[in-house]
């Protein structure tokens, strides 16, 4: 399909494998997953009693890889890595984490957890600009 031209889709899917490796690592209890369970007042019984982690993970690599693919529509075929991660921090700054913003605003959020999830979108879209815009 011509609409599809200049997007190498192995990319895409690279760029949403990794945005979902970096979050099952940024909310493990290595990096921020305790800060995140008590700021949702969660519990490790309550995390498990939720959806299998299967089908959560696959769901994130579907999200993941539809917002990577979206990416891929801006990121041009002369994009750099650096110019593809530049546009990654653009897509989290602008779109993404100031629409979390008035969320947390709205529903009471504290900034500690708005900073948890904001943090995980800007290095997600950093790394997944990258990809693209190095690999077309």
């Amino acid at each position: 399909m011509p609409f599809f031209n200049d997007i190498n889709l192995l990319a895409v899917l690279l760029a949403a494998f990794t945005k979902v490796a970096l979050g099952s690592f940024w909310y493990s209890p290595l990096i921020l997953g305790k800060q995140w369970m008590a700021e949702n007042k969660l519990s490790e019984e309550d995390f498990i009693k939720g959806h299998p982690i299967l089908f959560m993970a696959l769901m994130s690599l579907c999200f993941s890889f539809l917002a990577a693919l979206g990416m891929a529509f801006f990121i041009t075929p002369a994009s750099t890595m650096l110019s593809g991660a530049g546009m990654g921090v653009l897509v989290s700054v602008v779109w993404i984490s100031t629409s979390k913003a008035n969320t947390t605003l709205y529903e009471n959020y504290s900034l500690k957890h708005y900073l948890i999830h904001a943090g995980y979108d800007v290095l997600g879209y950093l790394t997944m600009g990258a990809i693209l815009g190095a690999w077309h």
